[in-house]
């Protein structure tokens, strides 16, 4: 029969087990992080093993980098022809895959596409928040705002993970700013995994179901209406003031561009446009973002969105909506407020909030109202 000074040091490190969060493991997610590269090199912190097929003769085992590289007859390494498609993965538990001098957790999946790889990371997804969240967010921050980064960013990336896939599609998501930065291990800090494992599991739900959730780096004191920018209407993705980001760097912006240059844009964007006399908003939302607006040129005038112009001239050149125009001389002069679409979460408002005593809980109600946060597993 056990001691109960036993039982207690056991029932003590289940206790700690449960609250820190790791009651259930993670769903695996699949990450492309490179496509179109002919050849790429992989190597790990000890062996590892390539596999091509089911029988037990279709592995390899290696201690050093290999040159892995698409071929009209199938992917080539170690000057062997293998298939189409090849995991690697570590042999040992605690090793990393590295790709292209990058680490990685989880394994490697090696698709040829053409005479071109396009390369996938299967891991955990706790373990991919790892290495997103200091990409998203910086995780010197507040700890509930990076916390609540964290509940956004897996809620995203696991209603990705559920959706179901194209036919030709081995990958849930991507690793640029079109759905999430994700760089492996590389991009990992002590915050950033504390963040992680302090939310282990913990989504943002809307009448049971994944709520749609999105986030930028500044509404400029007014955010956006998900209906307005993307015509799709959610009722915890309303306009509303936003008094906390007005310390951000992005909270006023101005930018200068020769009307030429401007006119060269627009015509390698597919705009053929004359000699350009003036941009003119039409119509605006409720904070301010302009919905539509014409550019008066030689050959008459064309009408854009907002959010169309801002694409052309690059989100990180146009920063956001929320501005206004005019001419001077030779050139326009924007002066706007924010950086991003402005619908969801504002980092920098959450920065704020969390800076001022708000919780994870009331920053995650103020940005997307009427939501929960419940634990996915």
């Amino acid at each position: 029969m056990k001691s109960p000074a036993f039982l207690l040091i056991i029932i003590y490190f289940i206790f700690s087990f449960v609250s820190e969060g790791y009651t259930h493991s993670s769903p695996l997610i699949r990450v492309k992080i490179i496509e179109g590269e002919e050849s790429i090199e992989v190597d790990a912190n000890g062996p590892y093993e390539l596999r091509w097929g089911e029988r037990s003769s279709s592995h390899k085992t290696f201690i050093f980098s290999q040159r892995i590289k698409a071929t009209e007859k199938g992917i080539a390494v170690d000057h062997q022809i293998l298939k189409d498609k090849i995991y690697i993965k570590p042999k040992n538990e605690n090793s990393l895959i590295e790709v292209n001098k990058r680490r990685y957790r989880g394994k490697i999946i090696v698709i040829k596409k053409g005479l071109s790889l396009e390369v996938i990371n299967e891991l955990p997804l706790e373990e991919y928040l790892y290495g997103v969240i200091n990409w998203e967010i910086s995780t010197s921050w507040p700890l509930a705002s990076v916390e609540a980064q964290v509940i956004v960013a897996r809620t995203y990336a696991l209603k990705k993970l559920k959706s179901p896939l194209s036919e030709d599609q081995e990958y849930h998501i991507s690793n640029t700013a079109k759905d999430q930065i994700y760089e492996g291990v590389e991009a990992e800090t002590p915050e950033g995994i504390k963040a992680v494992n302090l939310t282990w599991g913990k989504i943002l739900t809307y009448k049971g179901k994944l709520a749609n959730v999105y986030y930028h780096a500044c509404c400029g004191g007014y955010t956006a209406s998900s209906k307005e920018v993307w015509g799709e209407e959610l009722p915890y993705l309303k306009a509303k003031p936003d008094r906390f980001c007005r310390k951000s760097p992005y909270y006023d912006w101005e930018l200068v561009i020769d009307v030429e240059e401007f006119r060269k844009i627009l015509k390698e964007k597919g705009y053929p446009v004359g000699k350009v006399y003036r941009i003119e908003p039409v119509s605006f939302d409720e904070g301010g973002r302009i919905k539509k607006l014409y550019i008066e040129h030689r050959g008459g005038k064309i009408y854009l969105k907002g959010t169309e112009l801002r694409k052309i001239m690059g989100p990180n050149c146009l920063k956001s909506t929320l501005f206004k125009v005019k001419r001077w001389a030779n050139y326009f002069i924007f002066t706007g407020r924010g950086w991003g679409h402005g619908v969801g979460m504002c980092q920098w408002g959450a920065k704020r909030m969390a800076e001022e005593g708000y919780s994870v809980e009331e920053i995650l109600e103020y940005y997307f109202p009427g939501t929960k946060i419940e634990k996915a597993y």
